[in-house]
């Protein structure tokens, strides 16, 4: 579906708007042609729930044992500071290597439970992992430590956002703004919440805020180029996601959301361009075709869905579907008429 502001409920089409979660949330327009996604909520939340217990009991497990693992493994070894686990901490985590850098930081802070910095880099990992209520203890731990440290107060709006609770984020991030204005993620956080309740202007400028902090961030240009196109300012969502490919310019899925915003333009020649760098010829005919037959204009659809099958018969199975429905549109048309 092309999301648009008079999109409604409408569940198939070939845009779906996705908040990525990690250690950020990320907003990315998908070419999403024609899936649904009923009856498969109920085994998902199954899934997460499995994932994030055996999750916390794992890193559980691992925190318990860490002093253990000193002993035995490392008795050999001097003795190290609160400051060298720390280092050695930020070396795991440069390395990707997060449980291990976790075991460090969970070292230092037994040696030193007074930093702040150490405690929020815990709590931010046990919040990739999915473990919303211990980052949460390590955040509000900073907060009675330091009750002004904007940075818990923002990690303390991630795990509100993590949770389904929007308003209680909001409040934590712009609680942490107004301590610390230049926290970028802060306003690019408050910029997806506004968007979801699809208050527009507003995720426009907490975006171009967070831009101005941090210009270097493809991400985040991306994200307002798709507030800027659910608002219908497409010559601004242009310009957002151009900024976004220059800082990153392989990325597939900024080149599908450039073009999806040409297609509004009535720029369709560039759009194809675009659709065909964000995956292949066959794919860049079937998204033109359906924004062809969601503008009405059946016979460029046909034309388009049956470049795609010349293209990729044996494969572009959805090329196939969205010719009979532009055939089908085309019949019913045709009926009315006469």
């Amino acid at each position: 579906m092309i999301r648009d502001k008079n999109a409604g409920k409408r569940s198939t089409g070939i845009v779906a708007v996705r908040f990525m979660r990690s250690h950020l949330f990320f907003c990315i327009l998908l070419l999403t042609v024609f899936i649904t996604t009923t009856g498969c909520a109920t085994q998902n939340e199954q899934r997460r729930f499995m994932k994030q217990r055996n999750e916390q009991m794992r890193l559980l497990e691992i925190q318990k044992n860490a002093a253990d693992i000193d002993e035995k493994g490392l008795r050999n070894m001097p003795d190290m500071t609160a400051g060298e686990y720390v280092q050695s901490g930020n070396n795991y985590l440069r390395q990707g290597n997060e449980v291990m850098a976790f075991i460090q930081y969970d070292n230092a802070l037994r040696l030193d439970p007074e930093q702040t910095e150490i405690r929020l880099k815990k709590g931010h990992l046990l919040l990739k992992r999915g473990l919303a209520e211990d980052a949460m203890k390590e955040f509000e731990q900073v907060l009675e430590t330091d009750p002004r440290n904007a940075q818990a107060y923002e990690g303390k709006g991630m795990v509100f956002l993590t949770e389904g609770k929007p308003d209680k984020a909001l409040e934590n991030f712009r609680y942490a703004i107004h301590l610390n204005p230049k926290l970028w993620q802060a306003h690019a956080f408050m910029g997806i919440i506004y968007a979801r309740q699809r208050q527009f202007d507003d995720a426009v400028g907490a975006y171009l805020t967070a831009t101005g902090i941090d210009p270097h961030s493809s991400s985040l240009f991306n994200n307002l180029g798709m507030s800027y196109y659910l608002s219908g300012e497409y010559e601004k969502s242009v310009e957002a996601y151009s900024k976004a490919l220059r800082k990153d310019p392989e990325n597939k899925i900024l080149y599908n959301n450039l073009g999806l915003a040409l297609c509004m333009l009535e720029r369709y020649e560039e759009a194809f361009r675009a659709f065909k760098k964000g995956g292949n010829e066959a794919s860049a005919y079937n998204n033109i075709g359906y924004i062809y037959l969601r503008k009405k204009k059946y016979r460029e659809a046909l034309s388009a869905f049956e470049k795609a099958i010349e293209t990729k018969p044996r494969f572009y199975v959805k090329a196939h579907e969205n010719r009979k429905m532009a055939e089908a549109a085309m019949q019913e048309t045709s009926e009315m008429k006469q």
